[in-house]
């Protein structure tokens, strides 16, 4: 018996309640909520444990899905190629998690990436060395696209929007062009992300 006291139950319960006013159609994330819940209320914890574990890492890919939509299209004469899922998880394990995504473009052997990174402690660090010191010590001039500052350390940029998302584009491409791509992003949008 479920007891509201239990903070496994209540997170269950809430789970629960929320999910009933879904439609009738089962996804692998209302599939896994439901099986944690079956698996606790069958006495088996560390099952239950499991099952939104796995649920948690469905949302993190839905959420980075939803980051993704706002990578630019490849321009007149590039092509876009996306990442491995493998690729992202282990970028974000230099990050200390969060949500990222990432694609790369090439054209006539120039290529660069754009990576997102969102929901991670790591994006005030960055923030705060763009804005601070520490871009002035270089000598080298910051770079302003949209409103957002970027600072230029050999073939990357980085840049943080709204002081939430970090974005990080690198690659042999031309200045010009890593600079184009960020001019044809939605800055405005991915701020309130």
């Amino acid at each position: 018996m479920i007891r509201p006291h239990q903070p496994f139950a209540r997170l269950a319960l809430a789970a629960a309640l929320a999910f009933a006013a879904l439609p009738a159609a089962a996804d692998e994330f209302t599939d896994t909520v439901e099986s944690a819940l079956k698996a606790y209320t069958d006495g088996d914890v560390d099952g239950a444990r499991q099952d939104l574990d796995y649920a948690s890492k469905l949302l993190g890919s839905m959420k980075a899905q939803s980051l993704a939509k706002f990578l630019p299209e490849a321009l007149p004469g590039w092509t876009r190629a996306e990442p491995s899922d493998g690729d992202s998880a282990d970028f974000m394990g230099m990050f200390g998690g969060g949500t990222t995504t990432e694609a790369s473009y090439s054209k006539d052997g120039a290529d660069l990436t754009i990576t997102l990174v969102a929901n991670s402690p790591m994006v005030s660090s960055v923030a705060a060395m763009i804005s601070g010191v520490a871009g002035m010590a270089t000598g080298d001039k910051p770079i302003r696209v949209q409103r957002t500052e970027f600072h230029h350390d050999g073939d990357e940029l980085q840049g943080v929007v709204n002081n939430k998302v970090m974005v990080s584009v690198s690659g042999s491409a031309t200045i010009e062009d890593k600079t184009a791509y960020l001019e044809a992003m939605d800055f405005k949008a991915l701020g309130d992300f």
